[in-house]
C-alpha cells in the first residue's frame, strides 16, 4: 500500500509538472488544460482552480451517465492536481516565459514527456482515474460507443469548450493529442515491472 501511495503522489507531481510546462510553452495545451487556461483568463481564477471546478462538474456528469454515486476519491485527486498545477505555474515557473520558438518547442516537448511519465507512474497505484478519463468510460457505457470513439467524443467536447472560452489551443494541442498516449505506452510497462519488483532494478 505504501508503494501505491508513493507512486500515486510522485505520479501526480510529475504529471502536473508536465502540464505546467506545456502551458508555459504557449504553443497550445491538451483540450482539458486549454479549457482551464481559457477560463482562468476570462474569470480571473487560477488555472488549478479551473481544473478543479471542471473536474467536479465532470464527476457529477459521470455519475449521471453511469447512474452511480459520485466518485469522492476522484474529487480528492482532482483537488490535488489543481493545487499542484498552481504550485508549478505560480511558484516555480512564475517568471518563466519562453519567447523564442526553439525554447517554446523544447518546453512543449519536455512537458509532453514529463506529463506522459507522470500518467504512467500514477496509473501504477490503481487508484480511481481522473474525471476526464472516466468521462470516456461513461460515454462508452451509456451510449454503446467504442472506447476510441468515446475518447474522441470526450476530447472533442473539451476542445469545443476550450474554443468557446478562448482557451490555449494551438499546434501543441495537436501534438499532445497525437503523442501523449505513445509516451504513456512507452513508460507504463517499465514502471509496471518496477512496481512488481518492489523498487528493484527494472530490466530494460
Amino acid at each position: 500500500m505504501k508503494e501505491r501511495i508513493l507512486f500515486f503522489a510522485a505520479g501526480l507531481l510529475v504529471l502536473t509538472l508536465g502540464v505546467a510546462l506545456i502551458i508555459k510553452s504557449a504553443l497550445g495545451a491538451s483540450a482539458w488544460d486549454a479549457l482551464a487556461v481559457g477560463e482562468s483568463n476570462l474569470f480571473g481564477l487560477t488555472v488549478g482552480t479551473c481544473v478543479f471546478i471542471n473536474g467536479i462538474a465532470l464527476i457529477i456528469i459521470n455519475s449521471i451517465l453511469l447512474k452511480k454515486k459520485p466518485e469522492i476519491l476522484a474529487a480528492g485527486t482532482i483537488l490535488v492536481i489543481g493545487a499542484l498545477i498552481d504550485f508549478w505555474l505560480l511558484a516555480v515557473f512564475k517568471d518563466f516565459s519562453p519567447s523564442l520558438l526553439l525554447t517554446q518547442s523544447c518546453t512543449l516537448l519536455s512537458g509532453i514527456l514529463t506529463m506522459g511519465l507522470g500518467i504512467a507512474v500514477y496509473l501504477q497505484a490503481k487508484f480511481p482515474p481522473s474525471p476526464m478519463d472516466t468521462l470516456m468510460v461513461a460515454v462508452h457505457t451509456r451510449f454503446g460507443l467504442s472506447l476510441r470513439t468515446s475518447r474522441i467524443a470526450s476530447e472533442g467536447f473539451a476542445l469545443i469548450l476550450a474554443f468557446l472560452f478562448q482557451g490555449a489551443i494551438g499546434p501543441g494541442t495537436i501534438l499532445v493529442t497525437l503523442t501523449l498516449g505513445l509516451v504513456v505506452q512507452y513508460f507504463h510497462p517499465k514502471l509496471e515491472l518496477l512496481m512488481a519488483n518492489g523498487f528493484k532494478k527494472a530490466v530494460v
